[in-house]
């Protein structure tokens, strides 16, 4: 017979439209206030209490099994098989050493917590990280990089479950039900005892009836996969870009991984970028350099613009051109482009021309 149904929302305290973060804020909220070493005055009420927050946070925290209660209003017995003991609330801790004065939320979601059972069946997919490669421009100004690469994927046949369709679940046969493998150690101190999460049915208590043919059981499908990545303006060379869910499927209805974008910016010969500042240099004859000139200007995000070279400019010298750089990535913030002047020195190009200058040295009194 199924186990009397009860409200499992209203013992956390939640809406049946309540999203996973919801419950799982009510849960590491009511297992503090309710666990029994912390209520001596009232222990028995607060064992009573901690056992249905368990029980409702097993149920609603686990997808299949929450789809389950809330279309039939219970999920059955053998879910609960570990937490219907009287002193279920100190097996929980029995592997813990040092337990007092530790944050109970802590224990209940390490590495070793009550967690690890409810969600074992439901498991994110792998993070997968790719290279683009882009020019200097490219990345001041944002493009979109086509890509391609090789994921998981949700087997179609299956949808993900690994059971060949029709064939249904059955008990595993490693631990029996329970989704744990309970483990003694005798020493000269005594008992050790530990349990761990079944690895043959992760923790569901329950496996295939048949695999998949289509998948061998793992419930996906490893496919070419072909997206375009919208690369921001002001991405830097070795930036990482995360695109959410585009990594490999999840286990059993779980997340997809993320895609990481690594960023590689090829060098340009003309432009170099310090932070959201831009560089680049123009070299002018000495002519210039000595009379001023207005010379042209390439910008680095495309067009150009004139900048005036006042008389007696040294080599060397740096001219800001305001806002003319990279936007930052993050605040929006534009930098500003650094232009350089170089000063070309020559030798007299006409007999007229070397005339002039021996004539300017008499002039300006500069001995040769």
């Amino acid at each position: 017979m199924p186990r009397q149904s009860k409200d499992y929302y209203a013992i956390l305290g939640l809406s049946r439209g309540a999203s996973q973060e919801d419950i799982k804020k009510a849960y590491k909220k009511l297992i503090k206030q309710w666990h029994p070493d912390l209520n001596s005055d009232r222990k028995k009420e607060a064992e009573q209490k901690f056992k249905e927050i368990q029980e409702a946070y097993e149920v609603l925290s686990d997808p299949q099994k929450r789809a389950m209660y809330d279309r039939f209003g219970y999920v059955g017995e053998a879910e609960y098989s570990q937490t219907t003991s009287g002193n279920a609330f100190e097996d929980i801790f029995r592997d813990f050493e040092g337990f007092f004065g530790r944050d109970v939320f802590d224990i209940f979601f390490g590495e070793r917590g009550g967690r690890e059972r409810s969600t074992a069946s439901s498991r994110s997919g792998e993070d997968i990280s790719i290279t683009v490669d882009i020019d200097f421009r490219d990345s001041l100004l944002g493009t979109q990089v086509p890509v391609e690469y090789e994921r998981y994927e949700t087997c179609e046949h299956c949808g993900g479950s690994g059971s060949e369709p029709g064939s249904g679940y059955k008990t595993c046969p490693r631990c029996h039900g329970t989704g744990t493998i309970r483990e003694e150690r005798r020493s000269f101190f005594g008992v050790f005892v530990s349990t761990r999460t079944c690895e043959t049915c992760g923790g569901t208590g329950r496996v295939v009836g048949e695999r998949c043919r289509a998948c061998g059981g793992s419930g996906r499908i490893r496919k070419r996969h072909k997206t375009v990545v919208n690369i921001p303006p002001g991405v830097e060379n070795g930036e990482k870009l995360r695109i959410r869910g585009e990594g490999n499927a999840g286990y059993a209805g779980g997340r997809a991984g993320d895609l990481y974008v690594v960023i590689r910016v090829r060098a340009s010969n003309k432009f170099k970028r310090k932070g959201e500042d831009v560089y680049t240099d123009v070299t002018i004859d000495y002519v210039q350099a000595v009379l001023g000139a207005t010379v042209q200007i390439e910008l680095p995000t495309g067009g150009s613009t004139m900048l005036r070279i006042p008389p007696g400019t040294q080599p060397g010298t740096a001219f800001r051109l305001k806002g003319e750089g990279a936007r930052s990535i993050r605040g929006g913030k534009r930098g500003d482009l650094y232009v350089i002047v170089n000063v070309a020195l020559s030798k007299p190009k006409s007999r007229k021309e070397e005339e002039l200058l021996k004539e300017l040295a008499k002039i300006r009194g500069v001995e040769r």
